[in-house]
């Protein structure tokens, strides 16, 4: 069969989705990846065929601009007592949503239904979709357009996850508030891609926001409660490549730590001033924390985001970019921002993880707790623990040998999901069931 990716141009999307296509492609499959020319060579370099589609997919902004962020401050700042999120914790994945996730999206399906469909790349999809013919498409949650795609053209299709399903959880809290009577009309999700739909004839359903099935490859205990079913698939984690540099031939002879903020962390201070400060901040803390240990750290930071560092400790190496799986077989202790992909590249490996829970850093309200809670690693607290605690911390993970053995624990959990590989029968199968030739 041949299988369509449709992906939001931006490296950390991209990623996610390409063991499960050379998964389909070993399984004798035709795999296409579409997305914006920002993330086509990075395709390429990952063996796969790209296809951009030109200027009509805008450059990504990491967090949304600051114009957009603010529109959904305006639209739905206010809402989080009428969805019954009273509670810090189960308020995060809405907040999450609105402050973050919404903004991105509307990069793509704009507040303004008037240029919906010009800038979400519909048109072009579906001139590509009706071209090339695949049998299914698998598109990302910030980008349903290929969803409208999929139904002009009849093939299949399914929503590939790259972390926690805020969109079906707030789409879920939304249906269930308004039902029991409260005013709140529709929902964000429903607003940005009715305005993409309808042009082309297609009443906006389940289908159009969340696929005709889901494809998660977040552990079960990770999960957010949704309604939607899901294919659970491990996530074999793909970082890039390069050539080893030769530091990393030789075992270091003191413990090293990995320090990385991900992909994505790398556009958000575009447009965002406040959180370029909150992640200047968090980096000096970090190297702070570090400075006195005789420890290596080796950080993957690129020059913006190290423009609000006041010092590097001599003991800190670094180094722009280099892919996890050369650099954390050598590693004792992992620190990041939380995104699941980040989390999901150490637990081959069973690092002990610790994460620095900061609302703009991804899932790590989620990430951080799910190791702390295996014994697997930290969930620090900067707004409650001075540098000195956070070293003790450090220094516990460091030394005592039950984390080590947590993250195995991990790891045990990760290998008991379904492999790509594995996947890949029950998807031809659903296709089948679903394609429906135009």
């Amino acid at each position: 069969m041949r299988v369509m990716f449709a992906v939001w141009p931006a490296i950390a999307h991209l990623y996610p989705s390409v063991t499960l296509a050379w998964a389909l492609k070993s399984a004798g499959h035709e795999v296409c990846v579409v997305s914006g020319p920002a993330v086509a060579k990075a395709v390429t370099d990952a063996g796969l065929t790209a296809v951009s589609l030109g200027d009509d997919l805008p450059e990504t902004v990491g967090a949304g601009s600051a114009e957009l962020r603010a529109l959904a401050a305006e639209r739905y700042g206010d809402l989080s007592e009428a969805l019954g999120l009273t509670d810090p914790e189960e308020a995060y994945p809405w907040e999450f949503f609105r402050n973050f996730m919404l903004p991105c999206t509307w990069n793509f399906h704009p507040a303004d239904p008037a240029t919906a469909v010009d800038a979400s790349g519909v048109q072009n999809l579906i001139r590509l979709a009706q071209g090339w013919r695949p049998d299914l498409v698998i598109w990302e949650p910030c980008w349903p357009s290929a969803a409208v795609a999929a139904r002009a053209c009849g093939a299949a299709h399914a929503r590939l996850l790259w972390g926690h399903d805020m969109f079906a959880w707030t789409h879920d809290r939304w249906v269930q508030r308004r039902e029991a009577g409260l005013p709140l009309g529709e929902d964000p999700l429903t607003g940005y891609v009715r305005p993409v739909a309808e042009p082309f004839g297609f009443e906006v359903d389940d289908e159009l926001l969340f696929g005709q099935w889901t494809i998660d490859p977040t552990p079960a205990g990770m999960r957010l409660p949704t309604t939607r079913s899901a294919v659970s698939m491990r996530w074999e984690p793909y970082n890039g490549a390069a050539v080893m540099p030769e530091w990393l031939y030789d075992r270091p002879d003191r413990p090293r730590i990995a320090f990385c903020l991900g992909a994505s962390m790398r556009q958000f201070g575009k447009g965002a001033e406040d959180l370029a400060r909150a992640i200047h901040s968090l980096i000096n803390d970090m190297f702070e924390m570090v400075a006195d240990l005789d420890v290596e750290m080796v950080a993957t930071l690129n020059d913006a985001q190290l423009e609000g560092v006041t010092r590097v400790p001599d003991n800190v190496r670094i180094i722009e970019y280099i892919p996890l799986d050369l650099l954390l077989p050598t590693c004792s202790a992992f620190i990041h921002h939380g995104g699941v992909g980040t989390w999901a590249a150490a637990i081959p490996f069973q690092v002990p993880q610790i994460v620095p829970v900061e609302m703009w850093g991804i899932e790590s309200p989620v990430t951080g707790p799910y190791m702390a809670a295996r014994g697997a690693g930290i969930a620090l607290n900067r707004a409650e623990q001075s540098v000195d605690d956070m070293r003790k911390q450090l220094v516990q993970v460091l030394e005592d040998p039950s984390y080590r053995q947590g993250a195995a624990r991990v790891h045990q959990e990760w290998l008991s999901m379904p492999s790509p590989h594995d996947v890949v029968p029950i998807l031809e199968r659903l296709t089948a069931h679903h394609r429906a030739r135009v």
